[in-house]
């Protein structure tokens, strides 16, 4: 199944990350997320977690995704919520060097390292989106333990421990000051509003079996590897010290 046919059967998530926005809150405060701060959010999908920090804090932002579907739903959100004054969305790659974007004060790259080609590469696209002092908070998948299973492993070849992600991002100039970490229920929560998006298709078109095969293979790969050797956390981020 390619990308797209992915992102429209995860549109409707709040949040499209194994997080809430309670946790988004706490790891923003951690990195003193405020009103004169401008965040840009590096693959910002459908711009919910912009919007959140805008709302709550009265910063301003911009938010960057490849997706002219996710932008649309991203500008169309903000509207929705009034806050099309202070935070605004570009189609464009997030890869791409970051200083043509924005001077951003703090930078976001939530669940979206695999646009950089893993930890490596997002962590060096949030130092280049900041001055020295600037923070930044990156979410992604770990490894919960080394011994992983091969044929599971191979289908996550990004994925780092929590020792090699501390050790990366020190290279690119960053100290860790903080770690909002997802429990079992903000994963099985997250999980399930992907396989409720399955159903929603498939009760539309019962003979859809891309959607069918998707379904069933990402409940098995959740449930006999997932649940046991993956995390997810949000690691903040600032100047070394």
């Amino acid at each position: 199944m390619d990308d797209a046919r992915r992102w429209e059967l995860q549109a409707d998530l709040t949040l499209m990350n194994p997080t809430t926005p309670d946790r988004v809150l706490a790891a923003t405060r951690l990195a003193g997320v405020s009103a004169e701060d401008f965040v840009l959010d590096l693959g910002c999908g459908n711009g919910t977690v912009l919007a959140l920090l805008a709302d709550t804090f009265g910063c301003r932002g911009l938010g960057i995704d490849c997706r002219p579907e996710a932008v649309l739903a991203a500008r169309a959100f903000a509207r929705s919520r009034g806050l099309e004054d202070r935070v605004a969305f570009r189609c464009d790659d997030a890869a791409r060097p970051a200083d043509s974007f924005c001077g951003a004060t703090v930078a976001l790259c939530l669940g979206a390292a695999s646009a950089f080609g893993g930890i490596e590469g997002a962590a060096a696209a949030l130092r280049t989106s900041l001055g020295d002092d600037g923070r930044a908070v990156l979410g992604e998948r770990y490894w919960r333990t080394e011994r992983v299973p091969p044929e599971f492993a191979r289908d996550f070849a990004d994925c780092v421990t929590e020792y090699e992600l501390l050790g990366i991002v020190r290279e690119h100039g960053f100290s860790l000051s903080g770690i909002v970490r997802s429990g079992e229920a903000e994963f099985d929560a997250y999980e399930a509003a992907i396989w409720a998006g399955c159903r929603l298709a498939l009760a539309r078109d019962p003979d859809d079996d891309e959607v069918r095969a998707y379904l069933s293979g990402i409940q098995d790969e959740y449930l006999g590897y997932g649940r046991e050797y993956v995390g997810w956390a949000m690691y903040v981020l600032s100047g070394t010290v």
